[in-house]
């Protein structure tokens, strides 16, 4: 069994659907589960392939104290291990389990991400694999106050140190999930820095066409073939992470709400992958 799954609330599972589509696309043979940090919700029934998870459901005798003290973006962030521990222990044959943002959509198959995860623990992508000139709303600066790896992404294996991995984040995330560049915190992610450190068995992985987005563009380039899209010329994109990107973006000529560095003008290659985002 293998099981993919995201977490958002109900004002954005259009988003998390159209990530469920693109899943059901590639991976077939795949789960897909939305947590959704609500306490209730509308009628999602137009989406008979997703298994929803209300956070209640998580049973936290804590949640209510975590709703009062964490904004509603803080709150998504820190309900993301739980939710991962709540699918292991109701899913019993999972081995492994990958994490994906709403507003994502794949682009291939992630038998890249099984292999890895067949010699790994825990499976990582770093925002950028190579420096970003100063001189724009984000650069190599950003990375050191939001953190070297983007939780876009993130994949765990049902073993000893996955699952001591995701004990020491929950037990993180329960106070100190929110967002104070004074207090060097960002959310969920900038704990993600010590993770190789802690623990053993984690991989980096430097594949440039897992967690395309904006931050890593400056060393990426898309164009597309008759198998797919392909990035720099020689690697599959597996998956674009649309992180900041609104139904306008495409008239607004800016690719993210969260950067000024690239546009469609200056970046035509990513405008067809946008364009798919936005009709779904």
């Amino acid at each position: 069994m293998k099981v993919i799954y995201t977490t958002c609330t109900y004002n954005h599972i259009a988003r998390a659907f159209s990530l469920a589509d693109s899943v059901s696309d590639y991976c077939p043979d795949t789960r897909f589960v939305i947590g959704l940090i609500d306490e209730s919700g509308g009628d999602h029934k137009g989406n008979q392939q997703c298994e929803i998870i209300y956070a209640k459901a998580l049973e936290l005798p804590f949640l209510s104290e975590m709703r009062n003290k964490y904004s509603v973006l803080e709150l998504n962030a820190a309900l993301k291990p739980y939710f991962a521990d709540h699918i292991f222990k109701n899913y019993t044959d999972l081995k492994e389990l990958i994490y994906l943002d709403s507003d994502i959509l794949l682009f291939s198959n992630l038998e890249t991400i099984y292999e890895a995860l067949a010699e790994n623990s825990i499976i990582l992508t770093p925002h950028s694999l190579s420096t970003i000139k100063r001189g724009y709303s984000f650069d190599d600066r950003s990375f050191l106050r939001a953190g070297i790896y983007n939780i876009g992404f993130y994949a765990v294996k049902r073993d000893e140190t996955g699952l001591s991995f995701l004990t020491w984040w929950m037990d993180k995330l329960k106070d100190e999930g929110y967002i104070d560049s004074n207090k060097g915190m960002f959310a969920e992610q900038l704990w993600l820095n010590l993770v190789p450190i802690y623990f053993s068995d984690v991989h980096v992985l430097r594949h440039i066409g897992c967690n395309v987005a904006y931050w890593n563009l400056h060393e990426r380039e898309i164009s597309a073939t008759q198998n797919g899209y392909v990035v720099n010329g020689e690697l599959p994109l597996i998956f674009f992470h649309f992180s900041g990107a609104s139904i306008s973006c495409i008239i607004d000529d800016n690719l993210s709400s969260h950067q000024d560095r690239f546009t469609f003008t200056n970046r035509p290659d990513v405008l067809p992958l946008f364009e798919k985002y936005i009709a779904k």
